[in-house]
């Protein structure tokens, strides 16, 4: 009989291991499958690119002049590009090649480059490939003709826990015809 029970009480205890370490299995392999998700939505390493655009049609590459960006802060003198002529009225965007949507977008527009600046207004929509977000289009048009419109586009965007981990402001050139 005692055999028995210690038979029984040695069975017990592999069965606990057992379930253990099961149990551990799952829980390491439910960790990673977050990992993986949270990298996905994590920033990129480095400021987004801003690229302006006309529809499918690239005009200008936005030249980046300051940030602060994970771990790392950077700040340039003005450098405005040559200016892109548009049509007065256009639908144009600015892409941000930031998967994670910005926590505030702004975009200024100034006739010259100690002028005073008035806010465009903008609107943010997600760009998606495979189901996934790869990129964020901030919508706007310039209405006035005739004009030099010197453009600041400013982002910030936060990490998961909410604390802002990146910002960002490039600097862009249109003249709108007449």
């Amino acid at each position: 009989m005692r055999k028995i029970l210690h038979l029984n009480k040695e069975r017990s205890k592999e069965m606990k291991k057992s379930a253990l370490l099961h149990l551990a299995l799952v829980l390491l392999s439910v960790m990673f499958v977050a990992g993986v998700q949270g990298q996905a939505k994590a920033l990129a390493s480095h400021p987004p690119d801003a690229i302006l655009k006309q529809g499918n049609k690239s005009l200008q590459d936005g030249c980046l002049i300051s940030y602060c960006w994970i771990d790392r802060c950077a700040d340039g003198v003005s450098n405005y590009p040559s200016a892109v002529l548009v049509e007065p009225g256009t639908r144009l965007h600015i892409r941000l090649s930031e998967n994670r949507r910005p926590e505030r977008f702004s975009l200024t527009s100034s006739r010259s480059p100690d002028g005073q600046s008035r806010r465009i207004d903008t609107t943010l929509r997600r760009v998606e490939r495979d189901g996934k977000t790869v990129a964020w289009d901030a919508y706007f048009r310039l209405e006035r003709p005739d004009r030099h419109h010197l453009l600041g586009a400013f982002g910030v965007w936060k990490n998961q826990s909410g604390t802002v981990r990146g910002d960002a402001y490039w600097q862009l050139h249109l003249k709108t015809g007449s």
